[in-house]
């Protein structure tokens, strides 16, 4: 698991042997799970630490050559107004990297945050100077809409919808996309360990659907010799 601070309070929280237990409740062969994140990183951030093996890097998570990633970025992205546009560039070179490596990436849908309850003290100017971004981008202030919607869009005309994990916030949070509070911590950005264990319940159950898919697929297509029945 690779992103921005839910990644790594994932580690914090000691959330990793929680997922891994969830996965070997499907998966009969040995299991290790490994997170690392940064907090407050974007996805062009996210993207370049996966190249360097210190500090915050997750360059030596790949060295075990894992046969899944979970990729938790975009909130930070839409938080600083940067636009889909460079948020979607960055998020297909993770993806491309992760494919490179035959890496299968999952994907957490970005889900809606209540930013204004951290950024609302923010000067005047600072708020200006969001706006002036979000108006020079085309997005809404704070708004995670249009991430969602734009990074879906280039997951479908890049063909790579196919080729990864997709997980939807509605399938971990019954209010679709805005957050239960009851899921959170008081800033109401980040998951609590109550949030964790029903978003990890949801990517094990994701993975372990991905993996029986794989099997009976490559069961159906499996070439039959001449003595075959």
């Amino acid at each position: 698991m690779i992103g921005d601070s839910w990644a790594s309070l994932h580690s914090e929280l000691h959330m990793d042997s929680y997922l891994c237990s969830e996965l070997g409740k499907g998966i009969s062969c040995p299991i290790m799970v490994a997170s690392k994140g940064k907090g407050g990183e974007k996805s062009r951030g996210i993207y370049r630490y996966m190249f360097q093996n210190t500090g915050c890097g997750t360059k030596t998570l790949f060295i075990v050559e894992p046969d899944y990633c979970i990729v938790l970025a975009g909130i930070n992205d839409a938080a600083a107004n940067w636009g889909t546009k460079q948020f979607c560039a960055h998020y297909k070179m993770i993806l491309n990297f992760l494919l490179s490596k035959h890496i299968r990436p999952v994907i957490i849908e970005i889900p809606d945050v209540d930013i204004w309850h951290i950024y609302g003290d923010k000067s005047w100017k600072d708020l200006m100077a969001d706006f002036v971004k979000s108006t020079m981008t085309g997005c809404r202030m704070y708004h995670f809409h249009e991430y969602r919607e734009a990074l879906k869009v280039m997951l479908f005309e890049e063909h790579l919808m196919e080729q990864v994990v997709y997980i939807p916030m509605e399938c971990w949070n019954e209010e679709r996309e805005r957050i239960n509070q009851n899921l959170l911590m008081a800033d109401r950005i980040h998951l609590n360990r109550r949030g964790y264990e029903k978003l990890d319940a949801c990517i094990a159950k994701a993975i372990i659907c991905d993996l029986q898919q794989a099997k009976d697929s490559a069961f159906v297509y499996q070439p039959m010799n001449e003595n075959a029945e």
